[in-house]
């Protein structure tokens, strides 16, 4: 029965952090009637198998999240978030209990009412087991699930070891005896015999592989439940992915990377992943993106975490390691850019500004290199300051068997894996041309650009001249996500199986080679490093932009993306949903209710040591905080008072302009919804002069001396409404009607020439004097009647 336990808490141990990343999972996806029912079996298993060995409690739990998940499966239940909630408390309960189990043997005694009353629901009746005569029915999947547990057994890894080992040779011998027959010239029966033989060593080899070997997606199946938790902790909203799951690693390896990825994962979320209001200063979505990705490179798998939060700064931290006696102010003085970021593996060294429970102790990614160190693997980090972090883990596979391409270079052989190898053509083909561009070569493909490395130049030997030209072959490898480029090597031999062990430490180093092989020809072959080549080589291997086509896409999104404007979705007091450009807010202000105030008949806010108008009719009931968005002309600030910022979107090309001048300038549609556009510049003339309007249309209108961005956030989007072109100072082309000049200085304008009228806008509400002819900035009806008299043309 010990034997039996210890299977069972093997199998429950996986099994519970399969469901919980399930379960969140499903939770983003209720319609996923295939993830539904995933998650039913993997409980009802465990419900089976407890049943067996008499776990009272462990199969009450189990039972529970059953009934529940059954009772969503035939659409008595929804599945809202109290649900979910409910069912991950099991998954808590019950790994609390495999713990107890796992160091006393006996099922502890307690009540677990209250996390299954939990899942309890009024209006539906708990289905009782159907019976006949008197004997409850049992279904096949029970009996399956009580015959698992006996379906696996505990090897010890010494004897997994020694089992790789005896396959590994034979593998070697089998390749040998295939080389010997090529070259005997065997009969055909013996070749088929042979060909069966090496199908079922194919087969064992396989299986054995798979005893160690086990799907990377186990590692990841914790994650979603972490962030999700701890996401809704700190109050921020993170879409979690992971990619590569089917990547197999080593199943020890694999418990030696799970506290650090976990680690690096809550990091990115604590103190990586911006609050709200940083991310909307920063043009960010209120979501943020947290990516988990996995493949194979060579004997090695590399793990990236990528977050687009605010990523590291150099400078701040080298300030806090000086603050924190890490290093002196001379050494870093003598730091690179690269050098600085990677002071957060000093041992003690923290970015957290205070301790909580999750970080700032300073005893993080020091622990998780090390760690990775300790078992032959490497961190990286490749960080973008202000749009986010990847942090790259490298870990060796140990021994493993792979496809390969073998080719030769400089006399010699080397191996490829074919996973990376996208293509293979002749350098002669019709369809590849070869220039060279500057201090390299590019190799186009049927229409696409290939950056061109040659490898026995890579490798800094000289060509054999035994080498036939005509057998150049050209290798379009693709190391990872993103990446293509073309390997030129002397001649392709052949595709084989192949035992990838490390090479020596001083071969590993040079960053060129994964390992080492041994063919069927018996001399040692050094499998290349595909990303390793890449790096040495220096150059841009990126795909975006290499075929005309794409290049031209490219370049079409960039501009539109340079002059898109980005809309500030939120959900307005009245529960309205509207929309203010992004451009116009400085933050978003969460303060206390007694901080606003009624003053002249107006109500105010008090933020720190300064005081804003606060666009509302009355101060808002309660006790609760109120959220406010920070209206900035450059010059004075507004607050608009909201109940909740929903997203960060591009302002659709087409909306609906209001009929009259007021709160909405207009309404447009995003995602299918109507969304009302908030007018900045009818909010700020509440607050100086409110006067009528009358509109203008056709004549080109330039911007001069716009020093601080108000006059295209707030006066442009008017004028355009009314039916005027605006053009910036720095336009060139068409001489314009007339020139609005934005400074208070007089004569400071000097951008039309002298037969272009100028209108010039004050920033005081009050005119200098009598013989003042500049127009106040918000006085919308004086400024329009300066155009009519200026360039006429305007509506009646």
């Amino acid at each position: 029965m010990d034997d039996l336990l210890n299977d069972f808490l093997a199998e429950t141990a996986e099994i519970l952090a399969e469901a919980g990343g399930a379960i969140v999972a499903w939770e983003a996806d209720p319609a996923d009637r295939e993830r539904l029912d995933a998650i039913f079996r993997l409980v009802h298993t465990i419900k089976g198998s407890s049943g067996f060995l008499c776990l009272p409690r462990v199969t009450a739990l189990s039972h529970a999240a059953e009934g529940a998940l059954d009772q969503v499966r035939r659409g008595n239940r929804p599945a809202d978030a109290a649900l979910v909630t409910a069912v991950l408390s099991i998954v808590d309960r019950l790994s609390e209990l495999c713990v107890v189990l796992g160091s006393n043997g006996i099922e502890p005694v307690g009540d677990d009412a209250d996390v299954i009353d939990v899942l309890a629901v009024t209006d539906v009746a708990r289905e009782a087991p159907v019976e006949v005569a008197g004997v409850a029915l049992r279904r096949e999947d029970d009996l399956a699930a009580e015959l698992q547990s006996w379906r696996s057994i505990r090897v010890p890894l010494s004897l997994l070891d020694s089992v790789m080992t005896g396959v590994t040779d034979i593998v070697l011998a089998r390749n040998e005896f295939a080389r010997m027959l090529r070259e005997s010239g065997s009969d055909a029966s013996l070749i088929a015999s042979f060909d069966r033989l090496s199908d079922s060593i194919a087969g064992m080899r396989q299986s054995v592989s798979q005893m160690r070997m086990q799907r990377i997606d186990k590692l990841f199946a914790p994650l979603p439940r972490i962030v999700r938790d701890l996401a809704q902790d700190l109050g921020k909203k993170i879409r979690f992915d992971t990619s590569g799951g089917e990547v197999e690693l080593d199943r020890e390896m694999m418990e030696n990377i799970r506290d650090p990825l976990i680690h690096i994962v809550r990091n990115a979320i604590d103190h990586g992943i911006e609050p709200l209001d940083e991310r909307v200063a920063a043009g960010k979505g209120i979501t943020a993106t947290i990516s988990v990705a996995a493949r194979q490179s060579g004997n090695q798998i590399e793990i990236a975490v990528r977050d687009d939060g605010r990523g590291l700064s150099a400078d701040t931290l080298v300030a806090k390691a000086i603050a924190a006696r890490v290093i002196t102010a001379t050494e870093a003085r003598a730091l690179i850019p690269k050098d600085k970021v990677e002071l957060i593996f000093r041992p003690g060294f923290s970015t957290a500004s205070k301790v909580t429970a999750i970080s700032g102790r300073g005893v993080g990614m020091d622990i998780v290199k090390s760690n990775l160190e300790k078992i032959g693997g490497v961190v990286e980090l490749r960080n973008d300051e202000g749009r986010g972090l990847t942090i790259l883990l490298r870990v060796p596979m140990t021994l493993t068997i792979i496809s390969g391409l073998m080719v030769r270079a400089a006399g010699q052989y080397f191996a490829i894996p074919r996973g990376a190898v996208r293509e293979i053509l002749l350098e002669t083909s019709d369809t590849v041309r070869i220039d060279r561009v500057g201090g390299g070569e590019l190799a186009t493909v049927r229409g696409e650009q290939l950056p061109l490395l040659r490898l026995e130049d890579v490798l800094g030997r000289a060509r054999d001249d035994k080498d036939d030209h005509d057998d150049r072959a050209l290798v379009v490898i693709r190391p990872g996500q993103g990446q293509s480029y073309a390997l030129s090597v002397a001649a392709i031999h052949d595709h084989e199986e192949l035992v990838i062990k490390p090479a020596a430490p001083m071969i590993m180093a040079t960053g060129l080679y994964a390992g080492t092989t041994l063919p069927d020809n018996g001399r040692p072959v050094l499998l290349l490093d595909v990303q390793g080549l890449l790096a040495a080589s220096g150059i841009d291997a990126s795909e975006a932009g290499r075929s005309h086509d794409a290049e031209r896409d490219t370049a079409s999104e960039a501009h539109a993306a340079r002059h898109a404007i980005q809309l500030l979705l939120f959900r307005d007091t009245d529960g309205r949903t509207r929309g203010v450009h992004l451009s116009v807010i400085e933050r978003v202000e969460e303060v206390p209710a007694n901080a606003l105030f009624d003053s002249a008949g107006r109500i105010q806010v008090r933020i720190g040591d300064d005081i804003f108008p606060v666009h509302a009719a009355q101060r808002p009931g309660g006790d609760e905080a109120v959220k406010l968005l920070r209206l900035y002309d450059g010059r004075s600030g507004l607050c608009y008072p909201i109940a909740a910022v929903i997203d960060i979107v591009r302002l659709p090309d087409m909306a609906q302009p209001a009929a009259a001048p007021g709160l909405i300038a207009g309404v447009t549609l995003i995602g299918g919804e109507p969304v009302e556009l908030i007018d900045p510049f009818w909010l700020m003339e509440q607050y100086g002069v409110a006067q009528g309007v009358s509109s203008l249309r056709q004549p080109l209108c330039r911007l001069a001396d716009d020093h601080d961005g108000w006059g295209s956030n707030f006066l442009a989007p008017i004028l355009r409404s009314a039916g005027y072109r605006v053009a910036s100072a720095e336009d060139a082309g068409e001489a314009p009607d007339v020139l609005l000049c934005l400074s208070d200085a007089s004569g400071s304008c000097d951008h039309g020439g002298s037969e272009v009228p100028v209108i010039r806008l004050r920033a005081s509400a009050a005119a200098a004097g009598p013989d003042d002819e500049t127009v106040y900035r918000y006085d919308r009806a004086a400024l329009f009647d300066a155009l009519r008299l200026r360039v006429g043309g305007g509506r009646a």
